[in-house]
């Protein structure tokens, strides 16, 4: 080869080298710049449209965008009731029905929607939620259509793409889209509407478990599908049209640091309207504070919000809050046929049908998500959220107690007080965001939350049907007690993993600024006050006689010491940060000016 072709090949590389880090430079800033643009920005015409609804024939109030929620969720809550078409699925498309086959449809469904929530959540906050919604549920009715394709030519895979593919990207956007747009409108009991929204969700599960057994008794699973899909379809595109952003200011424009009853607002009623740029929060970035004289706020980008640590361990307390009824949800008639009913080792009747132990589930999975939500607008999201771990965990401990006694009632009694824990943290996580990290990067924290949402039914709902399969290979049998005791232990561990991190979860944004001292380890909040841990140098000196050290030696030591902060200490050091931040903003315009 001669030099000049060599040396056109090596500029060649060099040039294809250089194109390829500019592609792969230019991806990432398109990343970073979709996930730091989260908020929703309409012009002033776009404003007065969003005044009306139902194609801008009727005004909105407030008050129409709960029951348009709930329903909107109800239809996406069929989901939950996909149990009921296990069995025949199986039969009809399993070579080997007690494989369980049809689960991962499930699985593969909730797994897709969280990472659809993950990816669209920013898009999602930058556009109106009624676009997102007609998306989502356009996508959904597809994702039926596909199904019903899928049972008649008897593909389990085209079930899996439909279903699990599909109908999860229409799950995930029309999920998110619709709880956060409803919580927006209740900026004084977020939980409360959120959890009202999220409320039709479980209720799909009570309604549709009936109505699934329905129309398998009386027309065949194809159809079964075309009806389902048809039905939702139609609810949602009527209750989308009520689905409106609130206008301009309706919300805290960011977090709020310290509201109008905090006696911050009395002692300093004429409090300078300041920014403060780039104050830490759990790792620094660009931040702003606002010191208004009747509410401070805080605005957090995105960005912050994910790089907080705050932020991941509520995402392991998340996560360990919903394995448990995930697995149950997809698993409860198998359960009760294997432990009570005619998959035991001495058949019988269980004392109730398995489809209708589901709607009741449903039932409570409805009602934690309304009563937790007002709870945590009551007694605050992180003591509400520790609570619901705690009862998971007796849950957790008793259940196998109540398999052993082969008593029923205590089994079921155990399931259903989890799935009030199940439902509740769904419906209070939209509000507990909000208040964290600012309603504008609520659908994209929410979003990318709901991947636990994935990683618990793929990996929670495989992890439970391995174990099942492995004793089964093994020469068990599915009615064994210690299959169950040991998915059970697994997940117990989880949620003592998820509880311990959410102690330390600082929920409030007080919490994530409060100044920390230089010789400080550790700042907890406990009943409500500031307990700081501190490593104090102490200087302990040893010389003949205990007097001063002339030729003795002298041991430096830490010692840990714990100090507990009165409110009023807490709020003098807090008030003597935020004047330090105000002063240091003011020199920063000063220097700038000069």
């Amino acid at each position: 080869m001669s030099q000049a072709a060599a040396g056109g090949n090596m500029l060649f590389s060099r040039m294809s080298l250089q194109d390829g880090c500019r592609d792969k430079q230019g991806l990432l800033s398109t990343i970073m710049t979709y996930y730091s643009h989260t908020e929703y920005q309409p012009t002033r015409e776009q404003v007065e449209r969003n005044r009306f609804v139902f194609f801008g024939l009727i005004r909105c109030r407030p008050w129409m965008v709960v029951p348009a929620g709930i329903l909107i969720q109800f239809c996406y809550g069929s989901v939950y009731a996909w149990s009921i078409f296990n069995g025949p699925i199986n039969q009809l498309m399993s070579a080997d029905p007690s494989k369980g086959s049809a689960e991962v449809t499930f699985y593969i469904a909730l797994g897709v929607l969280g990472l659809t929530g993950a990816v669209c959540g920013p898009w999602i906050e930058m556009n109106h939620p009624r676009k997102s919604g007609i998306i989502g549920l356009v996508v959904f009715f597809a994702g039926h259509l596909t199904s019903a394709l899928a049972v008649h030519v008897r593909m389990m895979s085209l079930l899996y793409f439909g279903y699990g593919l599909v109908a999860g990207i229409g799950l995930g956007i029309g999920y998110v889209s619709t709880i956060d747009a409803v919580s927006k409108w209740w900026p004084r009991a977020r939980g409360t509407a959120s959890g009202c929204a999220v409320m039709g969700f479980g209720g799909g599960s009570l309604a549709f478990s009936a109505l699934n057994k329905w129309l398998l008794d009386h027309t065949d699973l194809p159809l079964a599908f075309l009806i389902l899909g048809s039905l939702n379809f139609a609810i949602m595109l009527v209750s989308v049209q009520f689905i409106s952003p609130p206008p301009p200011g309706h919300n805290p424009d960011g977090v709020v640091v310290v509201d109008e009853g905090d006696r911050w607002q009395h002692t300093q009623p004429n409090a300078l309207h300041a920014v403060a740029e780039k104050p830490s929060v759990g790792g620094g970035g660009a931040l702003q504070v606002a010191l208004a004289p009747r509410r401070q706020t805080l605005s957090v980008s995105l960005a912050e919000a994910l790089r907080s640590r705050d932020y991941w361990l509520l995402y392991v307390a998340f996560l360990s809050n919903i394995v448990f009824c995930l697995v149950v949800l997809s698993n409860l008639p198998r359960l009760i046929d294997n432990l009570f009913g005619m998959g035991r080792k001495d058949p019988r009747e269980p004392p109730m049908p398995a489809y209708i132990a589901v709607s009741i589930e449903g039932a409570f999975n409805m009602l934690g998500r309304v009563l937790v939500g007002v709870l945590s607008d009551a007694l605050g999201r992180k003591a509400v959220f520790l609570l619901l771990l705690a009862v998971q965990m007796v849950v957790l401990v008793f259940v196998p107690v109540a398999i052993r006694a082969d008593n029923f009632w205590a089994f079921l009694g155990l399931i259903w007080a989890a799935t009030v824990c199940y439902g509740g943290g769904f419906g209070m996580i939209p509000a507990f965001l909000a208040e964290m990290f600012g309603v504008n990067n609520t659908s994209s924290c929410h979003g990318i939350l709901l991947t636990a949402w994935s990683l618990a039914s793929i990996g929670g709902g495989l992890a439970f049907t391995g174990i099942v399969n492995r004793f089964l290979a093994h020469g068990g049998h599915a009615y064994d007690e210690r299959i169950y005791t040991v998915n059970l232990a697994w997940m117990l561990a989880l949620v003592i993993v998820g509880f311990v991190c959410c102690l330390f979860v600082r929920a409030s944004i007080r919490d994530r600024m409060f100044p920390a001292l230089p010789n400080q380890i550790l700042r907890l909040r406990v009943f409500g006050r500031v307990l700081r841990v501190l490593a104090v140098r102490n200087d302990h000196s040893r010389g003949s006689g205990g007097a001063p050290p002339t030729g003795g030696c002298r041991l430096r030591m830490r010692v840990i010491e714990l100090e507990y902060l009165t409110r009023a200490e807490e709020q003098a050091a807090w008030e003597e940060y935020l004047a330090l931040r105000a002063v240091q903003h003011r020199l920063m315009s000063e220097h700038t000016q000069c």
